[in-house]
């Protein structure tokens, strides 16, 4: 990790400081708190909350905020994702101890394990024949939007949510510059989709995902092309990531390292 900047190595442990709040009205909510910040598209089955310090003796006070917070918006369960670096050490055991549990589930965009990665060099471009740009059209976001959610394996409860949301997510497309879509195309067909969050010290990276019939022909590699180009061009060379087992050994191909790692706990309530 040698040359990687305190500031890029912070934003990839947890990026959600780094990060912009979307404008009040955007669909997706965030709320930030004390060492910790929540984050979810209403209605869907689960929220996020990306967790950066709790006192130890205040563990059960900030999940019982937090379930308060989410039963307002209509949520009985939270995905929390926890940091190895976050404070206190250990803290997915505190968070066990109080009844949290191990995130089992596969599909949704979520995985159990996880890896903090950051990239501050340019990666390779694109293979010939595929080619990734920023979307520009309804048309293919729509269809770059089906391509990730076959790939994540949505539930068609999540999935539905963001069908009904597709014409306002797209409209803040142009309105909220510091998010954006990405499509791969290759013989003229949409084969991957991803999005892009510029940050005040890096670009992060979600969504990642090709059609499963296209992986393995350098749509994925075209797609983080395409994302640190646009991160160069507003002067930002950095990206951040977290990976799970399918994306994190491609990422380790293109050049990024890990900085840290963590793990998903689940709360019902």
């Amino acid at each position: 990790m040698s040359g990687l900047p305190d500031e890029v190595r912070e934003a990839a442990l947890f990026p959600a400081l780094d990060l912009p709040d979307p404008p009040p009205d955007h669909p997706y909510k965030a709320f930030r708190r004390d060492g910790y910040s929540v984050g979810f598209f209403p209605g869907m089955s689960h929220a996020n909350v990306s967790v950066r310090r709790v006192a130890e003796g205040e563990v059960e006070a900030r999940i019982a905020e937090t379930r308060t917070l989410l039963a307002e918006h209509g949520f009985d369960r939270a995905a929390w994702i926890v940091a190895d670096a976050a404070d206190p050490p250990g803290l997915a055991a505190l968070l066990q101890e109080r009844g949290l549990e191990l995130w089992e589930e596969n599909g949704g965009g979520l995985e159990r394990d996880f890896r903090q990665m950051a990239l501050v060099a340019p990666p390779p471009g694109a293979p010939d024949g595929v080619e990734a740009h920023p979307i520009e059209t309804f048309e293919e976001f729509v269809e770059a939007a089906k391509v990730a959610n076959d790939a994540f394996e949505l539930s068609e409860r999540d999935r539905k949510v963001f069908e009904e949301q597709q014409e306002a997510l797209w409209a803040w497309e142009e309105r909220f510059p510091d998010f954006k879509t990405f499509a791969a195309v290759a013989d003229g067909e949409v084969i991957g989709s991803a999005s892009a969050i510029f940050g005040a010290h890096a670009v992060y990276l979600i969504g990642g995902s090709v059609r499963a019939d296209r992986r393995g022909r350098g749509g994925y590699r075209a797609l983080v092309r395409a994302r640190w180009d646009a991160a160069e061009a507003r002067g930002t060379l950095a990206l951040t990531v977290t990976a799970g087992a399918m994306s994190g050994p491609v990422l380790d191909r293109l050049g990024f390292v890990t900085v840290g790692e963590g793990i998903v706990l689940s709360d019902r309530f």
